[in-house]
């Protein structure tokens, strides 16, 4: 059986691979393409490579922004459990806790609210704070990828962010610094959303905590930006609960147990509101007399509150205090100082003075128009009033004090 050569034979007019053109027309040869054809291809070349880039650019963001909804819900869980806690009123976690020999505290039903309210204020900062970021990390995918679309080069962007890293390394050192005070920050739970602190330049309720700055809202409305790596203290009013604390200064003459009864029946009359009644967390109490005065001693009224309310307790309390003081005949201390007017004499004390000084000038003004009078009748009075003569001592020459008869000349 005859085998059968299957490679390829040479045709005519082609040697290899190269062509050769024959220098004669042939009328079995191809038309030559027209520019019209080009313009047409080139649109076709470009249209299809800008349909694979747009393709690619939708893919992009499709898996972008499920990534995004899975990580805000990986963050959703996690601040969740900070948020729940460890339920130590669930028999499974106590048995859990009792194996391992880790001793149980005593369940406060005031403590844990406060614990749990707590909890929430801090998993809400974590978790804005985590949105944030994970916003900021898609938007920035996004945007490379269209500017990759674009037809824009990304590496040399990439290669000049990597320089520009550096640099901000050495010259933004603050901006590092606020970050890492905004991690420890929030590691640590300093504070949180809805807290009200004093940070020392401000202080107001804590409206926004990012990784860079804090943004607190003042009690007259002036919104403040506080840079993390700026904050050298932190003191938290609002942290779990709040302490109403009242000074009262009385008089030498004052019952002190008259006072101190006074003081806790006003927070007795006080929580008649049901606001206030839900605000105060313990029973007051006044410990006694704090310190003395001159010409008073001073009580301290202190009382546990929820976090927040202290100033709302305060000014109840200090309301019905004034009535019941004004009830019951107790007097407060005087300032040190004070002017006492007389309003059934005619003068106030300091007016017969006044009234010295002003005749005293009433006088000068008089003779010294009676003697301009009286020099222009007589041209030998002068002008010039007379000097009084000097008594005691005079200034010498060498600034020292010398007798009115001596010169000051050698002996």
């Amino acid at each position: 059986m005859p085998v059968r050569d299957f490679r390829p034979q040479p045709q005519p007019g082609y040697i290899g691979r190269v062509l050769i053109f024959d220098a004669t027309p042939s009328a079995t040869s191809s038309a030559e393409s027209t520019p019209g054809d080009d313009q047409l291809n080139a649109i076709q070349t470009f249209l299809h490579e800008a349909a694979n880039a747009t393709v690619n650019f939708a893919a992009t963001v499709v898996v972008v922004f499920i990534l995004w909804l899975i990580a805000r819900r990986v963050v959703k869980g996690v601040t969740r459990s900070i948020e729940e806690g460890t339920p130590l009123n669930n028999r499974k976690a106590r048995k859990a806790l009792a194996k391992a020999r880790i001793k149980i505290p005593d369940i406060d039903s005031t403590d844990a609210r406060l614990e749990a309210e707590r909890r929430r204020q801090r998993a809400g900062t974590i978790r804005a704070v985590l949105n944030s970021t994970i916003t900021i990390l898609a938007v920035v995918v996004v945007a490379v990828s269209l500017l990759s679309v674009l037809g824009i080069p990304v590496g040399p962007l990439v290669a000049s962010a990597g320089i520009a890293g550096v640099a901000l390394g050495f010259g933004a050192q603050s901006l590092v610094k606020d970050v890492l005070s905004g991690v420890f920050m929030l590691l640590e739970d300093q504070y949180g959303v809805g807290d009200i602190v004093d940070v020392g330049e401000a202080i107001g309720t804590v409206e926004e905590v990012g990784l860079r700055s804090t943004r607190l809202r003042s009690i007259d409305g002036t919104v403040w930006y506080v840079p993390n790596g700026e904050i050298r203290r932190v003191g938290n009013m609002t942290r779990l609960w709040s302490r109403v604390m009242i000074e009262v200064r009385f008089s030498y003459d004052t019952d002190i147990d008259a006072a101190r009864e006074a003081m806790l029946d006003a927070v007795a009359s006080a929580r008649s509101d049901e606001e206030i009644d839900q605000a105060i967390l313990s029973e007051p109490e006044v410990p006694g007399i704090e310190s003395f005065e001159f010409n008073a001693f001073m009580l301290r009224l202190m009382v546990q509150v929820n976090p927040a309310t202290q100033w709302d307790v305060q000014r109840a309390i200090r309301r019905q205090m004034r009535a019941i003081f004004a009830r019951r005949g107790l007097r407060l201390a005087v300032p040190d100082q004070a002017m006492i007017f007389d309003n059934d004499s005619k003068a106030a004390i300091g007016q017969d003075v006044l009234a010295d000084e002003y005749a005293a000038i009433d006088d000068a003004e008089a003779a010294a128009a009676e003697k301009v009078a009286r020099s222009a009748t007589d041209p030998t009075v002068s002008d010039t009033p007379a000097l009084p003569k000097p008594q005691g001592d005079r200034p010498g020459a060498s600034g020292r004090n010398m007798p009115a008869g001596d010169e000051g000349g050698d002996e």
